[in-house]
């Protein structure tokens, strides 16, 4: 306070100079143009958080008669993937009576919710069909945090070892879920069974599937993270459906690294042009991240920052992780085959 006053005393006795004034006065005019100009409605943010992450009740969900086909599970297919997407998406919105109607209305009639500590899923039946989803990561839910720092591993079968916060979370809902699709299968073992999920949730459809291998038909995952180590991928590989979306920088599915962690099944990678590339070597993909890279900061500089917009989030890295972007882009991909 001493310290203060005394520099206020200073500064009265010797007044700031003509120029000075004309300066801090500037300043104040660009202070007071920027918070008295109209900001961007949260509709045009289009790359801010809640844009790309909360949960998303305005989607067109299975639009256009979307649906899943049966013609050949163990192939991968963009209807399936954008329709699967979807459901990614639709998982995050917190109401289930909300989640139960969507599906209903796209043909799935008979939807249960299984809600445990930290885990989340549903299990949707239709008349061909039997779609389980897993619930991702949720901002700002410390126990989804808690689970994905948990980089150690731990026994997952005799055939190797896999992430011992995915196995913990799996083991809260795998039984009842087991015991479910159990019976729905029995009771009408033609229909396939599909698994999906986004980031967290796509780890814990894998391990599910591994589990479980008589009982699916395929597994998709969008921005699922590496799941499983070396010698569990090496038994797996080629032995189970398993496709995986990764889109263009998200950040996610290069966590945990290599060599400790492994992915299982092939990459279906998604472009910064939305288009699709299957298993792209390590150069090809290199190009089009720093391609995608410099495309999402211009649109981040013309469309957010020079519009005085600083909502968006400033790293592709996690823009390119949205639920609804992975569901956007696989749509589109599928309307145009």
């Amino acid at each position: 306070m001493r310290h203060a006053a005394a520099l206020f005393r200073k500064t009265a006795q010797n007044p700031p100079r003509r120029s000075a004034r004309k300066a801090f006065a500037g300043l104040a005019c660009c202070i007071a143009l920027f918070l008295f100009t109209p900001q961007p409605r949260a509709s045009d943010q289009a790359l801010s958080h809640a844009a790309l992450f909360a949960p998303n009740k305005t989607f067109l969900y299975f639009a256009q008669g979307s649906q899943l086909t049966s013609d050949d599970p163990s192939s991968f297919s963009l209807q399936n993937a954008a329709f699967l997407a979807q459901c990614s998406l639709l998982i995050y919105v917190k109401e289930p009576e909300f989640i139960t109607d969507t599906l209903q209305e796209a043909g799935f009639g008979q939807t249960e919710i299984f809600d445990t500590e930290g885990t989340f899923a549903f299990l949707s039946e239709s008349e061909a069909h039997i779609v389980i989803t897993f619930r991702g990561t949720e901002s700002g839910d410390r126990a989804d945090y808690l689970t994905d720092s948990k980089f150690n591993q731990t026994a997952f079968s005799e055939h190797g070892t896999a992430h011992s916060g995915f196995v913990e979370a799996l083991a809260q809902v795998a039984p009842d879920l087991l015991d479910t699709l159990g019976a729905r299968s029995e009771a009408a073992p033609q229909k396939t069974v599909w698994l999906t999920g986004h980031s967290l949730g796509g780890a814990l459809a894998t391990l599910f599937a591994l589990q479980n291998p008589d009982q699916v038909d395929a597994v998709y995952t969008v921005g699922a993270p590496r799941t499983m180590g070396r010698k569990l991928a090496a038994h797996w590989e080629d032995k189970l459906p398993l496709f995986r979306v990764v889109n263009n920088n998200d950040i996610v599915p290069r966590l945990p690294t290599p060599p400790f962690y492994e992915h299982l099944g092939p990459t279906y990678f998604l472009t910064a042009d939305r288009s699709l590339i299957v298993d792209p070597t390590g150069s090809k993909a290199f190009k089009e991240r720093f391609r995608g890279h410099k495309k999402f900061m211009k649109r981040l500089v013309t469309e957010h920052w020079l519009q005085k917009d600083f909502s968006a989030i400033p790293s592709d890295y996690f823009v390119d992780h949205s639920p609804r972007l992975y569901a956007e882009i696989l749509i589109e991909l599928a309307d145009e085959k």
